[in-house]
């Protein structure tokens, strides 16, 4: 080992783990070191998981597009092109064939099975299977999924013994708004345990690679920012950067700090960019990407907020404020509307932007405002639903506002095996996705958006009749004369009732109402 490296960790030794009059040898400091990495790999090891995926369409069955995730178990085909060959290609639980299919790590979440692991490992799998850490494993289905988060959840279809879930620290990446300071940041140590190169499928133990913390906040670069709405998570200034090395399998593998808490879920540049790179990134396991792995390991879809606000676009136009986002327009009828913001671009219901009466957001739950990308992540991980207490200035007052947000349409695909009931057939979903994915321009009640109806139920029967030809986008404005304002209130309202009576307008014709009587 180099004298440099043996002086520095004598040093962290000396400061972190040995008494303030230890006059040891460094050598001997360094072995305090080394004995507490190797306790940190040893105590994680059962928590950290191999993952293979295959994409052939040469399995028997079909994908229920109304279950997506529901993979299955390996079962032998049947008088299939190839014979035996083509059974022995096909099962992942054969070590041989480990090569031939994309590989990765994964991060147990509970004894029952629940493996977190990244989205692209898993996207368009038509068979997962998770190999634990003695060698033995199961297939799996997809639980839930995530593309806009690269995050999703796995269901083991055979409990695996000796699984151990994984201590999640609670990390926080800035200041907190009482003056909390952040336990995640750079040149702090990280330990990296995953699959690189598939290493570790064989006997189930993962392989340890060790570095520090680059930078926080960091931006994805693989390509130009999106509409917020429709931009990954990724891009939003949202992940670690680590020197630990991180290469091809290295996806869904846990980034740990000194205490064996999970700090990070590593997404690795090779991933991300095609090549091999050493070091890395890593979604952080902050309160925003806490809230989603909670809601992908009740199965549920990830419901990202809406505000309902725009900013002017950088530019020579633009305002350049040191702090704080300066709202151009407010979206009629949005969470922000109701809360009573202005924009100052002249095109919402308040104020002007030559006039200065619109307002700056300069925080949102004591979180400042850098950039747009922080309100994205803020307002959208907060999940519709919530409530966030923004910190508001307008001609140079400043407020306290809370907001009730709704939730934002997206265009990345998602996967979710609980969903919401269906009444009589028919499910809804919060009207605001149609405002968000309009650009926030369209006027919109207090109600809910028809989702789907299920083929041959009384909604589907009953729809078909007021509307042949499935033109436009309904929405439901109450149930028996009772304003059905959000999804979760559709439920209650229609919950256990034998017959209801939705009053529904057509968006392609807003002046005229419909009362549609189910079943």
């Amino acid at each position: 080992m180099p004298r440099a490296l043996l002086v520095l960790l004598g040093l962290v030794a000396t400061a972190v783990l040995a008494p303030a009059a230890d006059d040891r040898p460094v050598r001997e400091k360094v072995r305090d070191v080394e004995r507490h990495m190797k306790q940190i790999i040893d105590d994680a090891e059962a928590s950290v998981v191999a993952i293979s995926v295959s994409h052939s369409t040469r399995y028997p069955g079909k994908i229920d597009p109304a279950n997506p995730g529901k993979l299955g178990d390996f079962a032998t085909p049947r008088g299939g092109p190839g014979g035996g060959a083509f059974d022995t290609k096909l099962d992942l639980g054969d070590l041989s064939n480990v090569a031939d299919h994309p590989f990765g790590s994964g991060v147990v979440l509970d004894e029952d099975g629940l493996i977190l692991t990244n989205y692209h490992l898993i996207e368009g799998a038509r068979k997962i299977y998770v190999r634990g850490p003695r060698g033995l494993g199961s297939y799996a289905n997809v639980h839930a999924a995530d593309a806009r988060s690269d995050l999703a959840v796995l269901k083991l279809l055979r409990p695996l013994p000796d699984l151990k879930p994984m201590a999640i620290a609670a990390g926080r990446l800035v200041t907190g708004p009482k003056g909390e300071k952040p336990t995640i940041a750079r040149g702090m140590w990280v330990v990296a345990l995953g699959h690189p190169d598939a290493a570790g499928f064989p006997d189930g133990i993962p392989s340890a690679s060790w570095g520090i913390l680059s930078a926080v906040r960091r931006r994805a670069n693989i390509g130009s920012l999106e509409s917020g709405r429709n931009t990954p998570l990724t891009q939003l200034s949202s992940l670690l950067q680590t020197d630990a090395r991180l290469t091809l399998g290295s996806s869904g593998a846990p980034l740990l700090n000194l205490d064996g808490e999970m700090i990070g879920l590593s997404t690795p540049a090779a991933a991300i960019t095609g090549a091999e790179t050493a070091g890395g990134y890593a979604i952080p396991m902050d309160q925003n990407f806490r809230r989603i792995v909670a809601a992908l390991k009740e199965g549920r879809e990830v419901e990202y907020g809406f505000l309902g606000v725009s900013f002017l676009p950088p530019g020579p136009g633009s305002r350049r404020l040191e702090n704080g986002l300066a709202i151009l327009d407010v979206s009629p009828g949005s969470p922000a509307d109701k809360a009573g913001l202005a924009g100052g671009g002249g095109g919402g219901r308040r104020g002007g932007f030559d006039t200065g009466l619109g307002d700056t957001i300069l925080a949102v739950d004591g979180q400042p405002l850098r950039e747009q990308d922080d309100l994205y992540l803020q307002v959208g991980a907060a999940l519709a639903g919530s409530r966030v207490k923004l910190t508001v200035e307008r001609q140079g007052v400043r407020r306290a506002v809370e907001v009730a947000l709704a939730k934002t349409g997206h265009d990345l695909p998602f996967i979710a095996s609980v969903r919401p009931a269906a009444a009589f057939g028919l499910r809804v979903d919060w009207s605001s996705t149609i405002q968000a994915k309009a650009g926030g321009g369209i006027p919109m009640p207090d109600c809910v958006s028809v989702r789907d109806l299920e083929p041959g139920s009384a909604a589907a029967q009953r729809f078909k009749e007021i509307d042949p030809e499935s033109k436009g986008t309904w929405l439901v404005l109450a149930v028996d004369g009772e304003a059905a304002t959000t999804p979760a209130r559709f439920s209650a309202l229609t919950a256990a009732k034998a017959s209801v009576t939705l009053r529904c307008v057509n968006l392609g014709d807003p002046e005229r109402t419909r009362d549609v009587t189910l079943p």
